[in-house]
């Protein structure tokens, strides 16, 4: 008990009588040496050479992130705004024994000119620039001690790569860019660049209409170059994308066109005009959709997750297509399937002689009266005009045998459209030329199957074939974008 009441004694006394910190700049007693002097006395004195040091000069680097731009895809790069620090020890620069009073001073930026400086330079860099408003946001702190404190307020552009599989993700993909920093004139037997203990930190938190940013890493690598190693800091930044431009811009109005592309189902199939400008308009949408997604992107030689959505919604409309062309195709079959009646027989009247032939439709011939059935082996009888004008048959001939040269075919007996008797051929065996109307008529193609039921099974299908291709779809794009990122968290310094 006694022990904690002697802490808080000495606790008390420490506050009553340590000094008052304020804003004012302390004046140091006369006949001590103003920073001016002290300047002016260090300049006088002073070297440009390496500062001396048991080791290599080291150097301490930390970053404070501004602001970040908008990623480009075209030319793969980004915008960045820091206030990049740089600090090191020179004792050539120490002022404690000139001065007990003054503990730093902020010198003017163009001495940077007149000591030493490690050149650090960020060696990846497209376009650094040190803003100037109005004049060069520079900041040096010289310390009593002899550490330099240098700030420089940049601007940045720097390259991006993409991760693996590239924009095969897109528009699903991630972004990694980096920061290189390198002393350009210094190796690592020389200088030796380290990472502060909070390496970056961000003045406030990054928006970016186009990416999310979802960690940060720093790094300390060698790097081998001709003239020895050289000490590498970098600082990556990875980018997720924010695909719900592309939900609203692309996939959205694609699903539209699909349904769109299925009412053409519900119409009559007949209806063949309003079909085909239905099937029509749908995929001449999606094919602009397209075109317009990929004018802002790198042509890449590869397939994107963008190109197989579309190319696959393409598909889907190219099927309605090819089903309309195969309803009216069937609907057509169907209109003329139906083979023409037969005509009847002309028959021959006169006298008691009068008969008649009937036809069937493999061909054959049945007399009405004897009801014999004519065939090949029955040759036909030359006809002759009686007196009388009446037509009669005179059979001449007896049964003879089937020509050589013959086809098996059925020919009717006795019944010709021509007045004029057979020829030599058709009597040794050749086929007559039958008329039209008895020659036998090929079998066409019967379907079976309406196109009302083509149709009603297309309604079904398609759109369960598209429900399958959205599941493979999605869950195979985005189960490679919601992997777990592990890195520090962004939070505004």
């Amino acid at each position: 008990m006694d022990l904690a009441r002697f802490f808080v004694f000495i606790f008390c006394v420490l506050i009553i009588y340590l000094p008052k910190v304020d804003g004012r700049r302390r004046r140091c007693p006369e006949g001590t040496w103003n920073e001016g002097k002290i300047v002016q006395h260090i300049m006088s004195n002073y070297t440009k050479l390496l500062p001396d040091a048991e080791d290599s000069v080291r150097v301490n680097i930390e970053m404070h992130v501004q602001d970040i731009g908008s990623l480009n895809e075209i030319t793969s790069d980004f915008e960045i705004d820091i206030l990049f620090s740089q600090l090191w020890h020179d004792p050539q620069l120490s002022f404690l024994n000139h001065s007990q009073c003054i503990g730093n001073i902020t010198m003017e930026p163009r001495f940077l000119n007149s000591i030493w400086t490690p050149n650090t330079c960020l060696v990846n860099s497209k376009r650094a620039v040190v803003h100037s408003s109005p004049t060069d946001n520079i900041m040096f702190i010289l310390y009593d001690n002899g550490t330099v404190w240098i700030n420089h307020r940049l601007s940045v552009k720097a390259p991006c790569e993409l991760t693996e599989g590239g924009f095969r993700l897109f528009p699903f993909d991630t972004r990694r860019c980096t920061l290189l920093i390198e002393s350009y004139s210094h190796n690592s037997e020389e200088v030796s660049l380290h990472w502060m203990e909070e390496a970056i930190t961000f003045v406030k938190e990054i928006q970016l209409p186009d990416f999310d940013m979802v960690k940060f890493d720093t790094f300390k690598v060698n790097m081998f170059y001709p003239n020895g190693y050289w000490d590498q800091l970098q600082a990556e930044f990875t980018f997720k994308r924010r695909y719900g431009f592309y939900i609203l811009q692309a996939y959205v109005p694609t699903y539209l066109t699909i349904i769109v592309s299925w009412v053409s189902f519900c119409m009559e199939p007949k209806a063949l005009p309003a079909r085909t400008t239905v099937g029509v308009s749908s995929l001449l949408a999606l094919t602009f959709q397209f075109g317009n997604i990929l004018k802002n992107l790198p042509r890449v030689s590869y397939v994107k997750a963008m190109d197989v959505w579309m190319l696959g919604c393409i598909s889907f409309v190219f099927g309605t297509m090819v089903e309309l062309a195969v309803v009216c195709y069937i609907t057509r079959c169907k209109s003329t399937k139906g083979d023409k009646p037969l005509s009847p027989i002309p028959h021959i009247s006169g006298g008691s002689n009068r008969f008649r032939s009937e036809t069937f439709a493999n061909g054959s011939c049945r007399n009405e009266r004897t009801n014999l059935l004519c065939n090949e082996r029955h040759m036909p009888a030359s006809r002759k005009t009686t007196k009388d004008g009446s037509n009669s048959i005179k059979d001449n001939s007896s049964p003879s045998p089937p020509p050589q040269g013959g086809n098996g075919g059925v020919y009717e007996m006795g019944t010709f459209i021509s007045q004029q008797p057979l020829t030599f051929e058709q009597i040794n065996g050749h086929q007559p030329q039958l008329p039209a109307y008895m020659k036998p008529k090929r079998r066409k193609i019967r379907f079976s199957i309406a196109p009302e039921s083509i149709d009603k099974m297309s309604i079904v299908c398609f759109p369960l074939a598209f429900t399958l291709f959205n599941l493979t779809y999605w869950w195979w794009y985005l189960s490679q974008t919601f992997e777990q990122i592990d890195g520090p968290g962004i939070k505004p310094h």
